[in-house]
């Protein structure tokens, strides 16, 4: 098995994490860390998995748009709620770097959006509950646009690949 880019919001600075940057919420007032592994198996319990193209230890700071579906509650994937959601992000004007959030091969648990300014909406905020953060400088890049409107998955094991297929 190859190894995997794992997102989690943390209390503390992470030790062994491939990048991370302090959160604070729109106030100001501190909100943790969040922070990005590239390994084969899960870091911390809340990990989930994210595209590793939008990591960058050199990244700027921003803001993001993180969605979270509450423990315990299963929304497949292929859900038409959630394809709607990627179909709305794509119809949008670009965000720096979007991904979907995974536990496992078909379960969608998450969405994060970054973004160099605030922005109020967020398509996949129809699916889950939503936090706007600030984000520091060390975890977020920018990644290529995406070359089309991807909608298809190949491989279920894969967060939302939109450049390219395997």
């Amino acid at each position: 098995m190859t190894e995997r880019c794992w997102l989690a919001l943390v209390d503390e600075p992470p030790h062994a994490a491939a990048a991370a940057a302090e959160l604070a919420e729109p106030d100001g007032a501190p909100a943790g860390w969040l922070a990005a592994w590239m390994q084969r198996a899960k870091p911390v319990r809340s990990a989930l998995r994210v595209d590793p193209r939008i990591v960058d230890p050199r990244g700027d700071r921003g803001w993001v748009s993180l969605v979270l579906v509450p423990p315990g509650f299963a929304l497949p994937f292929d859900d038409l709620a959630v394809q709607q959601a990627r179909r709305d992000v794509l119809a949008r004007p670009p965000a720096r770097a979007v991904s979907t959030l995974l536990r496992d091969s078909s379960h969608f648990q998450g969405a994060i959006t970054v973004t160099d300014q605030r922005r109020d909406a967020d398509p996949f905020a129809r699916l889950a509950p939503r936090r706007v953060l600030r984000v520091g400088r060390g975890l977020f890049g920018r990644p290529a646009p995406p070359v089309g409107p991807t909608i298809e998955r190949y491989g279920s094991a894969n967060p939302w690949p939109w450049d390219r297929y395997g």
